[in-house]
């Protein structure tokens, strides 16, 4: 992947300014229903920096007994492929490290915040796409030759990546849970979204993670994860291929099948068998996944139909992908 980045001069126009205002106005509603996630948000004071005292993240962390279990289940997964399990707080704290358990307390910290807030009949639709995205970009991470493709920041940025879809589901939730219907999760819903309100999930989510001060790259990655632009960070790769391989697995018949295909050759040099794989590896990952977050999928993805659509517009992906990729680059 190409990790390096065009600075653009940023040039802030009026439209611009009545969009982020709307937003903050949507996030300042957001705070009188729900207190900043104090623990969290502690944990990620207390390990900026690098010697941080365990004992003092532990201790801060049995505040919260929903987030400490959620990181023991985390170390004892498949992920770590421990042989031994973790019992203790303190042990998981020291075996994570520093970066990892950042990403893990982001994780599960600030999801569970909105998540615990949100429609139940919108609770599918938002577990659904996370987890696939976090599962995929993870994969994607492993498998890439880029040094820069970490997995557990991948992992984490695709679970935060629509929590402004749960934004809105909570502050207009008769009108975007009725939009967030739409199987198109991608440009189609963006469409409708900026349409409604003026704006879409993604400045949500971005605005939403700058105010609670977490890492620009993380930030920038969310803002961007629904856009194609050949020249932009690794994390911001990784995220989209996700966001694309999401659409074509729960949906193998969407348009999204062939650019996903053209990203994942351009970028991690992988042809039809890889990406079957991939899809294999990827739904293994997402069964974790509900394992660890405590959570129960409804559907489930049909792998033969996807090898079979992935297979059949195989051929036609290199031919027809620019196109789309290109007004996938129209979203930003």
């Amino acid at each position: 992947m190409n990790s390096s980045t065009v600075k653009v001069p940023q040039v802030i126009s009026n439209r611009d300014e009545q969009r982020f205002a709307a937003v903050d106005e949507l996030l300042g509603r957001l705070d009188k229903l729900h207190s900043s996630p104090v623990v969290a948000l502690q944990v990620m004071e207390l390990t900026k920096d690098p010697d941080f005292e365990m004992g003092d993240v532990a201790r801060c962390l049995d505040h919260d007994p929903a987030l400490a279990a959620s990181i023991l289940r985390l170390v004892n997964s498949s992920y770590y492929g421990l042989s031994d399990p973790v019992m203790s707080l303190p042990h998981a704290v020291t075996y994570l490290g520093r970066r990892p358990l950042r990403l893990a307390v982001l994780s599960f910290g600030l999801v569970k915040t909105l998540v615990s807030g949100a429609p139940a009949q919108f609770h599918q639709t938002y577990w659904k796409r996370s987890l696939t995205m976090a599962a995929a970009a993870r994969k994607c991470a492993e498998l890439s030759a880029d040094p820069e493709a970490d997995a557990d920041t991948a992992f984490a940025a695709g679970l935060l990546a629509d929590l402004g879809m749960l934004v809105l589901a909570q502050l207009e939730t008769e009108q975007y849970v009725e939009i967030a219907k739409e199987p198109d999760h991608t440009m189609a819903l963006v469409k409708q979204e900026r349409e409604a309100f003026g704006f879409d999930h993604m400045l949500v989510g971005q605005r939403l993670l700058a105010k609670w001060e977490l890492p620009t790259p993380l930030v920038d990655a969310v803002a961007a994860h629904h856009t194609y632009l050949p020249i932009s960070p690794t994390l911001n790769h990784l995220l989209l291929t996700a966001n694309l391989m999401t659409e074509a697995l729960w949906n193998p018949a969407s348009v999204y099948m062939q650019p996903l295909q053209q990203v994942l050759n351009r970028r991690l040099g992988m042809e039809v068998d890889e990406l079957i794989t991939l899809a294999t590896e990827t739904e293994t990952a997402i069964k974790e996944s509900m394992e660890i977050f405590g959570v129960r999928l409804d559907d489930e993805i049909d792998l033969e139909a996807v090898e079979q659509q992935a297979r059949e517009q195989f051929g036609q992906a290199a031919l027809e992908s620019d196109d789309f990729l290109g007004g996938l680059a129209t979203l930003v």
